[in-house]
């Protein structure tokens, strides 16, 4: 995309998206270079807790939140120059719903696809909302949840 289109389309938004559009643009920088430079181990580390799941009831303030800081995340991840694939985005979304005293559950999934290759995917959980990557997730099979 070109620098021009991204700010047309920031000058769209309210000033508090705004203000978090430009968080989760830093933010998905910052992760897509924690995941290519630091060992996974590490990355593991700042996921939240292992195996652990956030609630599945939340209010519906929350609930408003999560899809409006899923719609940024989802923004910001189309105007980057990096890759901000799914784990990005799901961290990045985690990360804004951390800010905010927002439990999430990032979760991550694999499949095979008709080649048998293995395919990955991740997505971020809030309440029953799929906060990012949340389509065809019923495809993969979960190998890891984090909850914060």
């Amino acid at each position: 995309m070109t620098l021009l289109k991204l700010l047309e389309k920031f000058n769209e938004l309210e000033w508090k998206s705004k203000k978090e559009f430009i968080k989760a643009y830093i933010y998905t920088g910052f992760f897509r270079a924690y995941i290519l430079f630091i060992p996974f181990r590490k990355l593991v580390k700042r996921m939240g807790k292992v195996k652990c799941e956030s609630p599945e009831e939340v209010d519906k303030d929350t609930y408003f939140e999560a899809e409006r800081i899923g719609s940024i995340v989802s923004k910001a991840s189309k105007y980057t120059f990096w890759k901000s694939l799914c784990l990005v985005q799901a961290l990045t979304a985690q990360k804004l719903l951390r800010d905010k005293n927002i439990s999430t559950t990032i979760y991550l999934g694999v499949l095979k696809d008709k080649k048998n290759n293995i395919i990955a995917h991740a997505w971020t959980r809030c309440g029953k909302y799929f906060v990012t990557g949340g389509e065809n997730n019923e495809m993969f099979t979960v190998v890891a949840k984090f909850s914060n």
